[in-house]
């Protein structure tokens, strides 16, 4: 869905937008999904242009900065904060 219209611009509204924004939040969490970006080049570059933006960088840290899920302990400490946090 997001690959094509990509594959001609770097924002998926044209410039930066809420668009980006909205979509980020969950297209970033896609190894935790199970889904593959394998092949989606314009997506994958899109991703990686999201990631460096600083805004995106502080946003992602809240509550508490998320690890690299494929590191299986860092993981799992991960989901422990997560779980404090709904049983608040």
């Amino acid at each position: 869905m997001l690959d094509t219209p990509l594959a001609d611009r770097q924002w998926l509204a044209d410039d930066y937008s809420i668009a980006d924004i909205a979509n980020w939040c969950w297209v970033r969490t896609y190894k935790w999904s199970g889904v593959s970006v394998e092949g989606l080049d314009h997506l994958q570059r899109w991703l990686a242009r999201m990631h460096e933006r600083p805004a995106c960088q502080k946003g992602i840290e809240v509550p508490f900065k998320m690890p690299d899920i494929d590191d299986g302990e860092a993981a799992k400490e991960f989901a422990r904060g997560a779980q404090t946090l709904l049983t608040r």
